[in-house]
Order: C-alpha cells, then sequence, then structure tokens
C-alpha cells in the first residue's frame, strides 16, 4: 500500500513538471520575444522640398534604416530654433521608418550640439509598436569630412541610431 502511495506520487510530480515544461514556452510566447527593446540603424541627408505645396519650412530628409534601400527613411523637421549663443539647437521631427510589419511614424524632440551630435525623445504615434517610447542619438558629418556610407556624394548627412522601447500593454 505505501509502494502504490509513493507511485503515485511521484507519477503525480512528474506530470505536473511534464505539462509545466510543456506550457513554459506557451507564456513565454512570440509577443514577449518580439516585444525587446529593438536598435534600429539610419542614415540619413537633406532632401530637396516637394514640388507640390506645402513646402516644410525647416527641412526634409531621406535616406535608409538599417540595411534597407534608400527611401526606407524619411524625416521631416517640425520645429528648429538655435540658441543665442548658438552652441545647441532645439529640434522636434517626425521621423518614419519602412520596413514591412515593422514601420512606424515617431514624434521626437530635442536637439543637437554644435559639434553636430544629436539627441532626441519621443513616442511612435503610427504603425508597429504605437505608444512605445523612443530615443534617437545621431553625428552629423560634413560633406567635407567624406560624408557617410550610402549617403550622395558631397552631401552632409547623419548616421544614427532610433532605441524603441517595449510595445504599451493593452
Amino acid at each position: 500500500m505505501r509502494t502504490t502511495r509513493l507511485h503515485s506520487r511521484v507519477a503525480g510530480f512528474v506530470g505536473a513538471v511534464t505539462l509545466l515544461v510543456q506550457i513554459s514556452p506557451v507564456l513565454a510566447s512570440d509577443d514577449n520575444h518580439n516585444n525587446r527593446p529593438v536598435e534600429i540603424s539610419f542614415t540619413k541627408w537633406g532632401a530637396p522640398p516637394p514640388a507640390v505645396p506645402p513646402t516644410p519650412f525647416f527641412g526634409l530628409f531621406e535616406g535608409f534604416s538599417g540595411n534597407g534601400l534608400p527611401g526606407s527613411f524619411v524625416a521631416e523637421v517640425l520645429w528648429r530654433q538655435a540658441s543665442v549663443n548658438g552652441h545647441a539647437t532645439g529640434l522636434a521631427a517626425m521621423y518614419e521608418v519602412v520596413d514591412g510589419d515593422r514601420s512606424f511614424t515617431a514624434l521626437i524632440r530635442g536637439g543637437t550640439n554644435a559639434a553636430g551630435a544629436g539627441l532626441l525623445d519621443g513616442v511612435i504615434l503610427a504603425g508597429w509598436r504605437t505608444g512605445a517610447r523612443v530615443h534617437v542619438e545621431f553625428q552629423r558629418h560634413l560633406a567635407s569630412e567624406g560624408g557617410c556610407v550610402g549617403a550622395p556624394l558631397g552631401k552632409t548627412c547623419f548616421e544614427g541610431i532610433i532605441q524603441v522601447g517595449r510595445a504599451p500593454r493593452d
């Protein structure tokens, strides 16, 4: 009788462990795996204004994100103001990354220093991970310095990283 009770308990324990091992991958589903913070590299340069009005007052940029093709990244500067001493410039911009089901539009705000280093923070307004926080860091490279890999020759360009946070919970 004692042996039967012991076998029943062991069998119950083994069954529970087996069930737990099978359920664990479901609990750590693709949603959690795909919701980790992501870094997306980009390269951008000034773009000509559109032929059809309205013409943006502060500037347009085109470029690429990750290893994408030109056009997979576009930006529009919505506001720009240099400090009185010229050491910093405040910026507000709209960044758009085109990458299939991971495409998004983010509104960001921050600035650049005189050396061309930029820091901006914002939120994704539309597309993949709507509502997620973003942090952008970039560095300007003057055309006279040789520009950026993949950018048109003779253009001042910017290379940077967009850090996309976790999607907000519903």
